[in-house]
């Protein structure tokens, strides 16, 4: 057999640390079932006609706030399945159910903090709300309960109801792991899908400039034409 005239490149065998993978997989698992969610109304939302709009949590920073907001749900759905597809990956690769169960304790203690906080602004809200009832106060309420209130309470569903998930996990029930990683891809994915559908709506369903100039421009062109009369 002839040799080859380059060398081929010899690729080291890199051993993944099973904390690391497991860690991973908790984190890509919760984030897209997480941020999954709240695309899913927030894609919801832009098809409404009534300003309702929903914020998807770590979104910005993860991606950028310099970012439109439109620009940043679009990310942020296609980011999610990518989420999805690594906790689909990674839970087939995690072979220590001690690093498991640590883990998603972590995920668990993770979401019940964000649960909290998420409770701790509805129950701001509802009392700046209720102190700016009347019209003297300048308060939308309508604005004040359809976009911030109801957010943070889908918000704070999501993670109350992840918390428990991440509780299971952590006890050793590998079952649950074992569906919600199909989960979680599948909230992400409908999140995804809803997202890039009403932006590409929303980018068609607007009026060109071209049409507006060019209907300018034949009425500019009528009028000469009267003057040369």
């Amino acid at each position: 057999m002839a040799n080859t005239v380059v060398e081929p490149v010899k690729m080291p065998k890199v051993k993944a640390d099973n904390k690391l993978i497991a860690g991973i997989n908790a984190a890509s698992i919760t984030l897209a079932t997480f941020m999954g969610w709240m695309t899913i109304f927030a894609g919801i939302a832009t098809f409404t006609k009534e300003g309702w709009s929903v914020a998807v949590p770590f979104a910005s920073e993860i991606i950028g706030a310099n970012m439109g907001w439109a620009s940043v749900l679009f990310a942020s759905g296609i980011m999610t399945v990518l989420f999805g597809v690594i906790g689909l990956i990674t839970a087939g690769k995690i072979t220590d159910i001690n690093a498991m169960k640590s883990s998603w304790k972590y995920a668990r203690n993770a979401f019940i903090v964000i649960a909290a906080i998420e409770i701790i602004k509805m129950i701001a809200i509802a009392i700046y709300s209720l102190c700016g009832i009347g019209e003297k106060s300048g308060v939308d309420q309508g604005y004040l309960w359809l976009n911030s209130f109801l957010s943070n309470t889908l918000a704070a569903g999501a993670a109350v109801g992840i918390a428990f998930i991440a509780n299971a996990i952590a006890a050793g029930k590998t079952t649950v792991l074992s569906v919600m990683r199909f989960v979680a891809l599948g909230i992400a994915a409908v999140g995804c899908v809803l997202v890039v559908v009403s932006t590409i709506v929303n980018f068609y369903s607007k009026k060109t400039t071209y049409k507006s100039s060019s209907s300018s421009s034949s009425s500019s062109i009528e009028n000469w034409l009267d003057l040369l009369k």
